[in-house]
């Protein structure tokens, strides 16, 4: 008796309080992390003891604790980059390589593919190979060909692959959490204050972390917290879900990148799409007004105004002429392009801009890198990616869409090249709809029906 009064004690706080412990854990932890109470050499030991635990668990196909640790990780990144030099620079990127390349091989007679885009990305990671043989700076080479390549094995594992509804609900959740945890560590910079604000990208107000970084992390678990508060499911946790958008969202703006607010108004216009024919959507959108009020107050209050002249300035930061850049050297060199890795030095030494700097858009990379060949290939796997999605039904297609747009959207913007994309790629990939054939027990057959895959990976 006392033992059934636990298990339902247990069962009680599991549903309505557990999760709301998890965010405050979280968000305490981000504070610690913000306010340096913990040591570097302890935040480096953690972070690459979840690196190693998520390649342990990932290689042993335990997708379910994968999928637990991987966001935390992830969304520790910013913070290793910014303070931690020790460690290596493009440690998740490693790990992503190694898991991947083992799940491919080890199930490659077994599985087969949902999506042939990957033969594609494969192509363009040859291109990128071989065209990076004679680089003009080797130092610049390194970081995309990595990046390249373990995005390449998570595309190709993800397209041979399908994740269950329940392992897609159980990651989202985390990276909720994770967001919570990033935003803890950025939101100490405005409990200690003295952040001087101008009218660009603000260091002071993310708490030494790239601002640019954290519009894609940031913006990515706003975003969540959004579509958790229109989902009807989670309607007792409505409250929670609307805080939690309002702290993230907030920081998020006060770091004065302007992805973050871009993408998730970019991503909510197609929710709106997807939606247009439900009342509903449209009456939970005009709730956010108000809502959107109080941010938009708080922010220009907190930043003296600075806000205002940092989203009326209608300069690109020379983003449009590094677009221009990459299409002369393109006109330059039309076949192979300049090289990999070789953008940056090439517009200095061909006059087309006045210093070093990356293309901040990987579409105008291949581009500009590969000439038709790079176009051809990298262009080619997003056109038949989201052709593959727009052909799936319900849920399977409305989800690809915003992760595969959220996707392409941070890397046009700034280029970025963090670990959550990879996050991004699989779950916009690895997620179709597979016909199920339903049998009653005499062997007569139902009609097929569309149904979400059941089983995990």
């Amino acid at each position: 008796m006392v033992e059934l009064k636990f298990k339902k004690t247990y069962n009680s706080i599991t549903a309505h309080q557990f999760i709301i412990i998890k965010y405050g854990i979280a968000f305490t932890l981000g504070l610690a992390m913000g306010f340096r109470l913990i040591p570097s050499s302890v935040v480096a030991f953690f972070y690459m003891g979840g690196i190693f635990l998520c390649g342990w668990y990932g290689i042993q196909k335990k997708m379910m604790q994968f999928f637990t640790y991987l966001p935390f990780v992830c969304y520790t990144e910013p913070y290793v980059r910014g303070f931690i030099k020790a460690v290596p620079y493009l440690s998740i990127e490693y790990m992503y390589i190694f898991v991947f390349l083992v799940l491919i091989f080890r199930d490659l007679k077994k599985n087969k593919p949902h999506s042939y885009a990957f033969v594609f990305m494969i192509l363009f990671g040859l291109v990128e190979f071989l065209n990076g043989l004679f680089p003009d700076d080797p130092h610049l080479l390194r970081p995309i060909l990595i990046n390249s390549i373990s995005l390449i094995v998570v595309i190709v594992w993800s397209c041979l692959n399908r994740l269950s509804p329940i392992l897609i609900h159980h990651l989202l959740t985390y990276i909720k959490i994770a967001t919570v945890y990033l935003a803890g560590i950025v939101l100490v910079a405005h409990i200690v204050g003295g952040i001087s604000y101008n009218s660009a990208s603000n260091f002071g107000s993310s708490n030494g972390l790239a601002p640019v970084q954290l519009s894609g992390y940031l913006g990515f678990g706003s975003i969540l917290f959004l579509f958790s508060f229109m989902n009807p499911e989670e309607s007792k946790y409505r409250i929670i879900n609307i805080l939690l958008f309002i702290i993230c969202a907030t920081v998020m703006i006060l770091t004065f990148s302007r992805g973050g607010l871009y993408f998730i108004a970019i991503i909510m216009l197609i929710y709106f799409y997807f939606h247009r024919a439900s009342f509903k959507s449209y009456f939970k959108f005009i709730f956010f007004i108000p809502i959107g009020w109080v941010i938009y107050d708080y922010v220009v209050q907190e930043t003296g105004g600075a806000i205002v002249k940092r989203y009326k300035k209608t300069d690109t930061s020379n983003r449009d002429v590094l677009i221009i850049a990459g299409f002369k050297l393109f006109l330059d060199e039309p076949i192979l392009g300049v090289g990999t890795s070789n953008y940056p030095t090439q517009v200095v030494k061909r006059g087309y801009f006045f210093q070093i700097s990356t293309a901040h858009n990987e579409f105008v990379r291949a581009l500009a890198e590969h000439g038709i060949i790079g176009f051809f290939t990298y262009w080619m796997f997003f056109l038949l990616m989201f052709k593959t999605i727009w052909g799936r039904h319900g849920p399977n297609k409305e989800f690809s869409v915003y992760f595969l747009v959220l996707f392409c959207l941070i890397i046009v913007h700034n280029g970025l090249k963090i670990s959550i994309q990879h996050v991004l790629m699989m779950i916009a990939i690895a997620n179709p709809n597979v016909i199920v054939v339903k049998r009653k027990i005499k062997n007569v057959f139902k009609p097929s029906v569309i149904q979400q895959q059941p089983q995990t990976s």
